[in-house]
């Protein structure tokens, strides 16, 4: 069957007369305010009354009778134009009279006209003539009929324009009832706009265009008459809601993108080929009704290219400027972040009059955001799963809940949390992000001044959340290195504890080991007391220092042998100058005066280097001690040097440099590496210096200088603070007592 056949043509277009005339009586039973009703019932008897001229130039025999016909269509389509412009403005309107009132002057502009173009129709300058008769006729038109297409261009826009800002009016709920409409009547209007589009590129248009649109108009009917079937025309009304503020900005300069385009390429096509004529013609519908309807199903491209207009086409509104140099003024990164949280606050009401904040920081592990400042009605912690938090982790950008209400995407985030944007009246929702982490969220209220939050308002805030959410994840930083700080003191305390109790049980054990062979040996038995006695003592000043920690340890100077002090810390050691078991224990030690020092803390540091000597051996090695007085050098006193040497493993140059008197730092398995770091903390309590020498497989050789007089060198006297370790005494006996 020839689809272009004659009957086939005339069926389509009396079937869409029909069902235009079957709505037009649908919507009168289906009623909802009277003025709505009335233009919806009007706006589609005119329909029919078109395809009835469209029937009739269909079946003109003579071009004069199809120019008859042409003038009538001309006529009813400027009539009918005004109705659907008109009803386009109040369609599904609370108030249909106010949307009338606000657009009197648009609207009479537009009636005036299309009975002007209406009266004009009959000149030949609208209509020139009808080349052809039924369907392949051709009707030529005047330069005032390039001008009525024109104005219908511009009219079918408008009521695009129209329909796109009643669904952006409407709460969600409300756009499922209302899409069936809209998209029925955007389908029809897009096709008669694509017809008279190409009315204007061609200079003409052909009938059998116009029977090519009732196909469009019937499937339109359909729709619009099964959703009134299921609800009446009152249902459809939306609720009051705010205008959309950036809805010019968008709609616009795309109706005036359009329009230049079309103007270009009415003056383009002439020059082209027939073939180059379809494919341009295709192009551009193809291109401006993809971009409409992802305009109209996309929420998130609707935005972007809000956005976009906004930050090239008009001016900012803000000095950035000044207005970053408030915000990094305002903000002290290393405040308490409690103190952050009032800053921001106060930022917030400066810049935007927003009388709220409430600020939300991420924990972990959980991920659960909790209230860092705000008010109390708002909730403590909000959960990883709830939809407004996973909105913003997903798309990095502020929720604007006036628009999340709109939106079927961000609908879920704002009902889900009605109850905190009622309790702050919260406007926005931005993410507060630290690189690729969301670290929290800043809920911002409404202004005091009721103005409503512009996308340049809401991109500032996005910029100032980062700035925000870098400040407060500093601060926490900071906080939580001060907790670690404090459990590193408290592990440093309880190493250097450990350090001391564990040199007593060495000889402790030792004792015990030595009591199953010599405890019947009447010299062993004072031996060993002397060493229990002296274990307790020493740990009873252990005690004492731990207890005192918040006051700074003391030198206490006093009159000490060398020699003295050299034997005995060999033998709280656990050594015995001597040879014995392949350990050779030597001193060389000339006669000297007395030296002024703390023979508590000297001890202690003699009996660290020795037992570290004596765990760098094998089974078999030597230990040389000696001391010895250097002659005073320029302005300083004499100073006594006393050096511990091995034959042990010996230290790395690599270690000696990075890593030797480091706390916690050592090479013994069982080691805490706290010694040498209270040896170096002992050695500069006296105002003196330790150096090692040392050559892995060779040995080492610690050395101490000290000043020979006292520790008066670095303005210390006796009795004054010093930085030294807890301070213990020697620890007892080490080595096997001979019988």
């Amino acid at each position: 069957m020839n689809l272009t056949s004659l009957p086939f043509e005339n069926s389509l277009v009396v079937a869409s007369a029909l069902m235009a005339a079957v709505v037009g009586l649908v919507v009168t039973l289906r009623r909802g305010h009277w003025l709505t009703t009335l233009l919806f019932s009007a706006a589609f008897f005119a329909v029919a009354a078109f395809q009835g001229g469209t029937l009739g130039i269909l079946h003109a025999q003579t071009p004069e009778s199809a120019r008859q016909w042409a003038i009538y269509l001309g006529r009813s389509s400027a009539l009918a134009s005004w109705l659907w412009l008109t009803l386009t403005l109040v369609l599904a309107r609370r108030d249909p009279w106010e949307q009338v009132r606000n657009s009197a002057s648009f609207l009479v502009l537009a009636l005036v006209g299309s009975l002007a173009l209406s009266a004009a129709a009959g000149s030949p300058h609208v209509v020139q003539r009808v080349v052809g008769v039924g369907s392949p006729a051709f009707i030529e038109l005047g330069p005032l009929g390039r001008i009525y297409l024109m104005y219908l261009i511009i009219a079918m826009v408008a009521m695009l324009m129209n329909l796109e800002r009643m669904l952006r009016n409407t709460i969600a709920t409300t756009q499922k009832r209302l899409r069936p409409i809209f998209l029925a009547l955007s389908f029809a209007i897009f096709a008669e706009l694509i017809m008279v589009s190409g009315g204007l590129l061609y200079g003409g248009i052909k009938v059998s265009w116009l029977v090519g649109t009732a196909s469009p108009l019937f499937v339109s009917g359909v729709v619009i008459a099964l959703s009134l079937a299921k609800r009446r025309l009152s249902d459809l009304t939306m609720p009051a809601a705010r205008p959309v503020v950036y809805f010019s900005s968008v709609s616009l300069t795309l109706a005036a993108a359009f329009l230049l385009a079309m103007a270009v390429l009415s003056k383009v096509m002439p020059t082209l080929s027939n073939q180059g004529r379809l494919l341009v013609s295709l192009a551009f519908y193809f291109l401006a009704g993809g971009g409409g309807l992802v305009l109209v199903f996309s929420p998130r491209a609707n935005r972007t290219i809000r956005r976009f207009i906004d930050r090239n086409f008009y001016a900012n509104r803000y000095d950035y400027r000044r207005e970053w140099e408030r915000v990094s003024n305002a903000i002290t990164p290393t405040a308490r972040i409690e103190d952050i949280g009032r800053q921001v606050e106060g930022l917030l009401r400066s810049v935007f009059e927003s009388e709220r904040v409430a600020i939300y920081l991420r924990r972990e592990p959980d991920g659960v955001l909790v209230r860092l400042h705000g008010l109390e009605t708002m909730p403590s912690e909000f959960e990883p799963s709830n939809p407004l938090v996973l909105l913003l982790d997903e798309t990095r950008e502020p929720v604007v809940f006036r628009e999340a209400a709109l939106d079927l995407e961000q609908l879920p985030a704002a009902a889900e949390n009605r109850d905190s944007i009622v309790a702050l009246d919260a406007a926005v929702c931005a993410p507060l992000l630290v690189g690729d982490l969301m670290a929290g969220a800043l809920w911002v209220s409404e202004k005091r001044t009721r103005e409503v939050y512009t996308s340049e308002d809401v991109a500032f805030i996005a910029a100032m959340a980062r700035q925000i959410a870098a400040a407060l994840w500093f601060a926490r930083q900071a906080e939580q290195l001060a907790e670690t700080r404090q459990l590193e003191s408290l592990n440093r305390l309880s190493t250097f504890v450990l350090h001391d109790i564990k040199n007593h049980i060495s000889g402790l054990s030792l004792v015990v080991e030595n009591a199953r062979r010599h405890m019947a040996n009447p010299e062993f038995q004072r031996d060993a007391m002397a060493v229990v006695e002296r274990t307790v003592r020493n740990l009873k000043d252990l005690m004492t220092q731990v207890s005192g920690l918040a006051r700074a340890s003391e030198v206490h100077p006093e009159p000490c042998d060398v020699r003295d002090l050299l034997e005995e810390s060999t033998l709280a050691a656990g050594l015995a100058l001597g040879e014995r078991d392949g350990l050779r224990v030597t001193l060389d030690c000339p006669p000297m005066p007395p030296i002024l020092a703390d023979r508590t803390l000297l001890l202690r540091l003699l009996v660290n280097l020795i037992t570290n000597a004596r765990e760098s051996l094998p089974d078999e090695g030597d230990i040389m001690l000696s001391a010895s007085i250097e002659p005073p050098l320029d302005d300083q006193g004499a100073t006594l040097l006393m050096e511990v040497r091995d034959t042990g493993r010996g230290m790395t140059d690599e270690f000696l440099r990075l890593r030797l008197f480091k706390p916690f730092v050592t090479t013994k398995i069982s080691g805490l590496g706290v010694g040498l770091a209270q040896c170096r903390s002992i050695v500069e309590a006296h105002g003196g210096v330790i150096s090692v020498e040392s050559t892995p497989g060779v040995g080492t050789a610690f050395q101490v200088r000290l000043p020979a007089g006292g520790p008066h060198s670095d303005g210390l006297r006796p009795g004054s603070a010093s930085r030294v370790a807890p301070r213990t005494e020697q620890p007892g006996l080490g080595r096997e007592v001979a019988p």
